[in-house]
């Protein structure tokens, strides 16, 4: 069963944060990603498929995120019926 989460990441003076940097993310992948930059900061908005609980995600993502100078965290989508 796939899942479906967006992953917000933000970066104040980590590496860079593109669609390559996102290249490795684990346990998760990209479908879509929407990305915003000023002077000092970027973000992005990622919609991710995955197929582990939310809470499991979230424990390989920060560790991860983390290491790059990252700040993470995910919310799941809720599938329309």
């Amino acid at each position: 069963m796939h899942r479906r989460s967006i992953a917000v990441i933000l970066s104040t003076g980590g590496a860079e944060l593109d669609l390559p940097a996102l290249g490795d993310l684990p346990a998760a992948r990209v479908v879509k990603a929407e990305f915003a930059r000023s002077e000092h900061a970027a973000c992005v908005a990622a919609t991710l498929e995955h197929q582990c609980p939310l809470a499991e995600l979230l424990t390989v993502l920060r560790p991860w995120a983390a290491g790059r100078g990252w700040s993470v965290t995910v919310a799941p989508v809720k599938s329309r019926e």
